[in-house]
């Protein structure tokens, strides 16, 4: 006689952590001209618990310097946003 179980274990889910996102960009300030995200910025995202996670290029503007008869030197200015991650707090949304 032969008997055959089929058992499975109880799947254990693990507690997901809530958790808030916020990404900052450069700001246009006129069109097509860029200012970079202040250091201001950065630090008080910091000390409000923010987690920086990822800085990433977001704008690439090519500029050309140089006097107008001479062949002018392209130049790139990259303008990175960033993205931080928090534990949302219960009372917050």
């Amino acid at each position: 006689m032969a008997v055959v179980l089929w058992g499975q274990r109880e799947r254990v889910v693990p507690e997901t952590t809530p958790l808030e996102v916020r990404s900052v960009f450069p700001h246009e300030v006129t069109p097509g001209q860029y200012q970079q995200v202040s250091q201001n910025e950065l630090q008080l995202l910091a000390s409000d618990g923010w987690e920086l996670v990822s800085v990433m290029p977001y704008v690439y503007r090519n500029e050309e310097h140089g006097a107008e008869l001479q062949a002018r030197a392209v130049v790139t200015q990259t303008y990175p946003a960033y993205f931080f991650k928090r534990v949302r707090a219960s009372g917050r949304r």
